[in-house]
């Protein structure tokens, strides 16, 4: 674990202690994608770990944002790998070159209250909360296999084609594995195997894509 991110364990305690047992809060040392979780409070929420891999979002955040100067992103929702929807912030930790190297993560398990407040809508027909609402736009997925979140990523940018694998053109698949570079996938160990066995290609085919992409 380096200096930077040594110095945000206290700090992850300590919010620990403020915010209670219903928020997950979690530090990334990023010098290992597949077993970035160095510390964890309230483990519970999501059923991670210590040791466990880094998420889809922190992944691509890196890869868009690497040399920018956003430092954190607040109130997005995400979700487990049970579906259970969290609300969700994100602070990048940064070394002294912009680098980040680092995440401290606080997903919030709003379950219990949302409860209360269906039943105080109940009450209150004309009533609605837009960040409740918001909670039904994921944008993270608390995976703890890293695996499983390269296979995630790969059908959400599938989706967005609609053509089978099969069925795609050479231009197609540049495209999918074009948005899957832009996303970091490729940094994750063991993801060329998942799309080369996504796009019915061979690894060989993928890591050429790869090369002419990044030409």
């Amino acid at each position: 674990m380096n200096s930077y991110i040594k110095k945000f364990i206290s700090i992850a305690d300590f919010l620990g202690e403020v915010l209670g047992s219903n928020t997950e809060i979690i530090i990334h040392d990023l010098i290992n994608y597949d077993h970035s979780i160095v510390h964890i409070i309230n483990g519970h929420i999501s059923n991670r770990k210590i040791g466990d891999s880094i998420t889809d979002l922190v992944l691509e955040f890196m890869i868009t944002e690497a040399k920018g100067n956003k430092q954190f992103i607040c109130n997005y929702s995400s979700k487990t790998i049970g579906d259970k929807l969290l609300y969700s912030s994100t602070y990048f930790i940064r070394d002294e070159k912009n680098n980040i190297v680092g995440a401290l993560c606080l997903n919030s398990d709003y379950h219990e209250v949302k409860k209360s407040l269906s039943f105080l809508t109940s009450l209150l027909p004309n009533y609605v909360d837009d960040k409740v609402i918001a909670l039904g736009n994921i944008k993270e997925n608390l995976n703890s296999n890293p695996q499983e979140v390269t296979i995630s990523k790969i059908d959400e940018i599938l989706n967005q084609f609609d053509v089978e694998p099969s069925r795609m053109t050479i231009e197609e698949k540049t495209d999918v594995i074009a948005a899957l570079n832009d996303c970091g996938i490729f940094n994750i160990r063991g993801s060329v195997q998942e799309v080369a066995n996504k796009l019915q290609m061979s690894e060989p085919s993928v890591y050429r894509y790869i090369k002419k992409i990044k030409k």
